[in-house]
């Protein structure tokens, strides 16, 4: 019959085997960095190491081998591997200066030692690594294992720590939750590791609390687990938010465009790139600004004061929404009616200079990711019902009513 620490390493086991295999058919996206492959790999190997550490385990490896513990040196062999990792995830994010090479380095020798000190004097020994088993090979094969794994995760603990202030909040939520796991872990391996150091000095001394750290290392790879889980599910549904908001920025962009382009003289043959069409309404928007008079300006930012007043509202982008209409108005008047004058107040005495009244333009660049979300803002205004009745209300014709009385 499994007891609760079977059941509860046994669940960390899958719990980690699941989220890996789900992290592995996620990360095959486009986009996904090396420091998430790692983290996989690394909880892979944790939620191995623990299914090979659990005592049913235990149990049946010594009945298959003959060899006593020796899916303890597994266990022990697969977490730190699982630690080499963390520290390769930690080196891509630049919070670790030593290379992988020492990594690697003291990973082996750290595993040869305890290999060695198994051969030697663990493989017919019962308890071996346990504080029952109070031998000097013993303990120091446990002093070797944790002070190695405290101190890895300890590293892994403080770089969350500055990995998580680059998140947002619900990415920091999770991240917090790993980091609480991490410290269960680390609360359970400093104790074992103690109760190591003191039977190195006293033999004698009889451990206590030693079903402790038994489930603060289960109890902690699920609440990494779970915070990893947390962390990747939030960034997903921020990702997909983003995508979506740059999608409806680019129509918005894309209407602006399509809209905008009878101001312009000469136009490229579509399909043009989205920074081509940028690069065409700033040079529509130059035109924009000489057809419409300062008066008109003015106006319209004042028809337009009780929304941001109101209801707090940037009214700049409806106000160059309405601007482009009654210039757009204005072209087709003048090109309906040549002799109507323009409702700019650019006046020339010069007759040819008259008759080309359509202004110049200059090709700008277009690179500025703040410009762009507010051309976006503009394309949106444009299919408002209230910049259209204010483009009709102030337009070319209304104005030359009101001059003719």
């Amino acid at each position: 019959m499994a007891d609760a620490v079977t059941v509860l390493w046994y669940g960390a086991a899958a719990a980690g085997v699941a989220e890996s295999a789900r992290k592995v058919l996620v990360n095959r996206g486009v986009g996904y960095t090396l420091s998430r492959h790692l983290l996989t790999a690394g909880i892979a190997c944790m939620a191995l190491s623990m299914a090979a550490g659990d005592p049913m385990t235990l149990d049946w490896a010594d009945a298959l081998t003959g060899l006593r513990n020796v899916a303890i040196v597994v266990h022990h062999v697969l977490g730190m591997l699982a630690m080499v990792f963390v520290a390769a995830f930690l080196h891509t994010l630049g919070q670790l200066r030593l290379p992988l090479p020492g990594v690697v380095t003291i990973f082996v020798a750290c595993a040869a030692a305890m290999v060695t000190l198994y051969v030697l004097a663990g493989a017919h020994t019962s308890f071996f690594a346990s504080p029952r088993n109070a031998t000097l090979p013993s303990q120091l094969y446990s002093a070797t294992y944790l002070g190695y794994m405290v101190a890895w995760l300890a590293l892994l603990l403080l770089g969350l720590t500055v990995v998580a202030a680059g998140e947002v909040a619900g990415v920091r939520g999770g991240v917090a939750l790993a980091q609480l796991g991490i410290a269960v872990s680390l609360v359970g391996l400093c104790w074992r590791f103690g109760g190591a150091l003191r039977l190195l000095a006293d033999p004698h001394h009889v451990p206590r609390g030693s079903h402790f750290g038994v489930f603060t290392d289960a109890a902690g790879l699920l609440l990494f687990i779970l915070g990893s889980a947390f962390a990747a599910a939030t960034r997903t549904m921020f990702e997909r938010r983003d995508r979506r908001r740059t999608q409806r920025q680019d129509a918005a962009v894309e209407r602006l465009w399509r809209r905008t382009r009878i101001l312009l003289t000469s136009r490229r043959r579509p399909p043009l790139t989205q920074l081509q069409q940028l690069v065409e309404i700033e040079d529509a928007l130059l035109i924009v600004d000489q057809l419409i008079d300062a008066a008109t300006c003015c106006a319209i930012r004042h028809e337009l004061q009780d929304l941001k007043l109101v209801y707090g509202l940037d009214i700049e982008p409806m106000a160059t929404a309405v601007e482009i209409e009654i210039a757009i108005a204005a072209l087709v008047a003048h090109l309906s009616h040549p002799s109507h004058e323009p409702i700019c107040d650019g006046g020339t005495d010069n007759a040819e200079d008259a008759e080309v009244w359509w202004p110049e333009t200059e090709r700008l660049r277009v690179d500025d990711g703040t410009r762009r979300v507010w051309l976006a803002a503009v394309g949106d205004a444009l299919s408002e019902r209230r910049v259209q009745r204010l483009a009709t209300k102030m337009g070319p014709r209304q104005r030359a009513a009101g001059n003719r009385t």
